[in-house]
């Protein structure tokens, strides 16, 4: 049974084993980096193995090391973990060799896939390279990106409440007059709400601001005053919700020194726009498809 969310929740996890991540990055790895006869050689990196005359440097086991999940990066310099991955490291090597020994890489298809992978690697490369050396934003940009932008930097109205889902009206009657016998709310949650994902929460919802449930669970909550209130029983399309107020937030919001990095970071984003729209003008595109000359929403001349 789902909370009374407007739009659907997705989390993801990392994966648990050591070698199924490294498999991981394996397939990553050989989807997205261009095959080559000659690899340049890593400059100051010493050789950690040899396969078909190409050499496998630290540095290259280093940056697989970054595919892989955080809670295995900090085991970066753990012989084993090194190890296990040098080794799908040669098995890859071993398979991209393979592949130039059989001419796939004079394929038409092919070649324009390794072709758009070099194209990648080249325009993120460029990014980083251009990203530090635009300047960082002066003080009055800031000041004056804020004071334009002031909705931008205002937090809703929120609320934390918590609720019972019952599966019908007089259940949901049951659970309010034992709440009013002093019954404790969370215990109430795990034993009868039909909400699997906060039962054993105590029904928590956390805080959340209007736009996020529906309807009539948004109204019904955000109408309640002091934390400790209870709602009547309130019908949604989910069934019949038993409501606690916990807490509210009164529209707040963001003071300049607060917001001071993310400002600095949306104006380098912009001057990073900026000069790649300059470097795409100056490269005289031409749009041969009259259909693809305007951009979507753009009105005709």
């Amino acid at each position: 049974m789902q909370i009374p969310f407007r739009r659907s929740r997705r989390t993801t996890s990392l994966p648990c084993l050591l070698i199924s991540a490294i498999l991981l990055i394996s397939t990553a790895a050989c989807q997205q980096q261009p095959a080559a006869p000659k690899p340049a050689t890593m400059p100051a990196s010493p050789a950690a193995a040899i396969i078909g005359g190409t050499t496998i440097y630290e540095a290259d086991i280093d940056s697989a090391i970054q595919a892989l999940p955080e809670s295995l990066q900090v085991q970066r310099n753990e012989p084993q973990l090194r190890a296990r991955v040098l080794h799908v490291l040669l098995r890859r090597q071993a398979l991209s060799q393979q592949a130039i020994d059989l001419h796939l890489d004079e394929d038409p298809l092919i070649h324009h896939r390794i072709s758009k992978a070099r194209d990648d690697i080249l325009i993120e490369s460029l990014q980083q390279w251009k990203m530090h050396r635009i300047p960082e934003p002066d003080e009055a940009a800031i000041s004056a990106y804020y004071q334009t932008h002031l909705p931008e930097f205002t937090i809703p109205e929120q609320v934390h409440a918590r609720h019972i889902l019952l599966g019908s009206e007089k259940q949901a009657d049951d659970v309010l007059k034992a709440l009013r016998k002093g019954k404790d709310f969370a215990t109430l949650a795990a034993e009868f709400s039909r909400d699997d994902g906060t039962k054993s929460l105590g029904g928590d919802l956390n805080w959340f601001p209007r736009g996020v449930m529906v309807n009539e669970f948004e109204d019904a909550v955000f109408a309640m005053k002091n934390p400790g209130d209870i709602s009547a029983p309130v019908k949604t399309p989910f069934g019949w919700h038993i409501i606690e107020l916990i807490g509210k937030r009164p529209t707040s919001r963001q003071s300049l020194p607060e917001a001071k990095g993310d400002i600095a970071a949306i104006l380098k984003q912009q001057a990073m726009s900026a000069w790649v729209d300059g470097l795409t003008e100056t490269a005289g595109a031409q749009i041969l498809n009259l259909q693809y000359s305007r951009m979507p929403g753009e009105q005709a001349p």
